[in-house]
């Protein structure tokens, strides 16, 4: 008898503009929860953003312009008593290839001059000696703290309590997804909101609508909701050709993602069940359970976003993912070979999950995929082209806005040949797979390991402060 499959959908709520800010504030200050303890407490939410602006890029200073307005429109967020922290944790290098905190430097400046709490926490430190000894120390909490991905002293707490023989470490590795691992035990948070640092558009109702099905759920006490995920028409800022235009983004998600998910959820149904309902599947911008990210591995690369969500489906069901509908996004565009980068990383992550699950694919099964992926990216990119009629209505700066359908199909052309030679190949080995910190707790002292981060990133911020001359 053959097992039938029943295919499950990722729940679509639709606009974020549908979502009361008053309504879910009151909903998040009214919601408690019980700790390790069994005792009541507030909710927690802890915004993360990862950052990586690297001295010498093209588009730095408005990168950071833009991380400036993205922080001063969150620290509303904080005076409303909806986001209880943020943390920003960057990976942004020198010139010669050393960890700058100038990026740091300046999210602590638009701290200081943005959030009222925060600066009074910093006057605080200046008027109390015993309060900036407690700072120097990392006992003092900052509403708005910062860590560096490759600070030697957060490797070295990973040495103390020997997660890096547990992860096999011998440094921090490189990649948004090692970022997002770390940023777990930093947070507080019981709610976790992430957002990509190059959002040149963005509102504070992008974080609550990320978080509300999450906060309605844990106060219901239900497992309904364990991540919500962005979806969203996205105008990227392209700094190569045509340079300082807008042209129309998402190209890996539109032209590899979304095709790509949808053909491995058909072949491979108990592997990917549910992903070919996901409308934006690499967002960067989602909300999770931290209990969710405790007990998931986190690959260090840009394959982070599919691994989250293909582990999530696993460990719930597709139900449990809700969608939110941020309609259109504007963002500062990567180069065409980060964007390649991108596609061999997923397509590693891909081949990897299919081993693991199910074993290696013979070349004849390879070669299947490849062609039903192709076939299926020519089929949909007509839908493209109508959808960007759409955004050319929404958008005031049409005559910077250049797109055409010949792009799309260069752009899938040079996709389709990294995909076919990966696909075919052998995963790299550069590609870590960091474990859960459940794992890590199984082998060592969780709780002592993550206050000792979280002193550390206090003790970033505190330093960050003295470089701004704020202290």
């Amino acid at each position: 008898m053959r097992l039938r499959i029943v295919r499950t959908k990722a729940a679509y709520f639709g606009s974020y503009k549908k979502f009361d800010l008053d309504g879910c504030l009151n909903k998040k200050l009214k919601t408690v929860i019980r700790d390790e303890a069994d005792l009541w407490r507030p909710l927690v939410i802890s915004l993360v953003v990862p950052t990586k602006i690297d001295v010498g890029g093209k588009t730095r200073e408005l990168e950071l312009e833009t991380l400036g307005k993205m922080l001063s429109e969150c620290s509303k967020l904080i005076d409303l008593g909806y986001v209880d922290e943020i943390l920003v944790i960057d990976a942004s290098m020198d010139q010669n290839g050393q960890p700058d905190y100038t990026t740091l430097i300046k999210v602590v400046q638009t701290a200081y001059e943005e959030l009222d709490l925060f600066k009074r926490q910093v006057h605080n430190l200046r008027e109390h000696r015993t309060e900036a000894m407690n700072a120097k120390r990392g006992v003092f909490d900052f509403i708005v703290r910062t860590a560096h991905q490759f600070d030697n002293n957060i490797f070295h707490v990973l040495e103390k309590f020997n997660v890096n023989k547990i992860a096999n470490l011998t440094e921090m590795p490189y990649g948004k997804g090692a970022a997002l691992w770390l940023a777990v035990p930093i947070t507080e948070g019981d709610v976790l909101c992430f957002l990509d640092s190059d959002i040149m558009n963005f509102k504070r109702e992008f974080v609550v609508s990320l978080c509300d099905p999450i906060v309605d759920a844990l106060r219901k006490n239900r497992q309904k909701y364990a991540i919500t995920k962005a979806c969203y028409n996205r105008v990227t800022l392209t700094y190569e050709f045509p340079h300082g235009y807008y042209t129309y983004g998402g190209r890996v998600t539109r032209i590899f993602a979304i095709p790509l998910l949808k053909i491995l959820t058909k072949k491979f149904p108990k592997i990917f069940c549910g992903l070919d309902s996901i409308k934006y599947p690499l967002s960067g911008e989602f909300s999770a359970k931290k209990e969710l990210l405790e007990n998931i591995c986190f690959p260090n690369d840009y394959s982070i976003e599919f691994s989250i969500l293909n582990q999530s489906m696993k460990k719930y069901t597709p139900e449990s993912i809700a969608q939110i509908d941020l309609e259109l996004l504007c963002h500062i565009g990567q180069s065409v070979k980060n964007m390649d980068t991108m596609i061999s990383e997923i397509t590693n992550r891909v081949i990897k999950t299919l081993e693991n699950e199910r074993g290696k694919l013979s070349k004849k099964e390879k070669e299947e995929v490849i062609f039903e992926y192709k076939k299926e990216t020519l089929r949909i990119l007509p839908t493209y082209w109508k959808a960007f009629k759409k955004i050319q209505k929404q958008m005031e700066i049409n005559e910077k806005l250049r797109y055409s359908q010949n792009m799309d199909i260069r752009r899938f052309k040079r996709f389709y040949k990294t995909f076919k030679i990966d696909f075919l190949g052998k995963p790299t080995a550069a590609q870590i797979l960091l474990p859960s910190w459940a794992k890590i707790n199984e082998n060592g002292n969780y709780f002592a390991f993550s206050t000792m981060l979280k002193r550390r990133s206090n003790q970033s911020t505190y330093s960050r402060l003295i470089k701004a001359n704020l202290i």
